[in-house]
């Protein structure tokens, strides 16, 4: 019967059909130990700190998009006082959630670069106030 030892060990006998007890028995431990380090990645104060400490970036992002024009992450992160790289990931993760929209900008020496603003309605999303009736 062949040792496991390694991930390469299990896989070369589960694709060449060789279940047995020893490939069952490394399978759960494997397992167990993904579920393992799953729940020390979820339960970990400094992830929770630091999804917090992001969204508060998020919201700081969003604020300072309120004014209506379009920034650049460099801009931005000035602004902020964190890096460039940490902008432009937050306002990644804004714009797939919709909240930011991305466009280019030229920017000269430097060319295209991604610029961040607040989504401005559609004419159907528009509601008519109505001028009095």
């Amino acid at each position: 019967m062949a040792t496991i030892k390694t991930n390469r060990d299990f896989l070369t006998l589960v694709s060449n059909g060789t279940i047995n007890d020893e490939v069952k028995a490394f399978a759960k431990e494997q397992i167990a130990k993904l579920d393992e380090k799953n729940e020390k990645r979820k339960v970990s104060k400094s992830a929770l700190a630091h999804k917090s400490e992001n969204d508060g970036f998020k919201n700081a992002i969003l604020a300072a998009l309120a004014d209506g024009k379009v920034w650049v992450a460099a801009t931005l992160a000035a602004k902020l006082g964190v890096s460039t790289q940490k902008v432009s990931a937050l306002a990644k993760q804004l714009a797939d959630n919709g909240e930011i929209v991305v466009s280019d900008v030229k920017i000269q020496g430097k060319g295209k670069v991604k610029g961040y603003a607040l989504p401005t309605p559609s004419a159907d999303e528009v509601e008519d106030e109505g001028e009095g009736e």
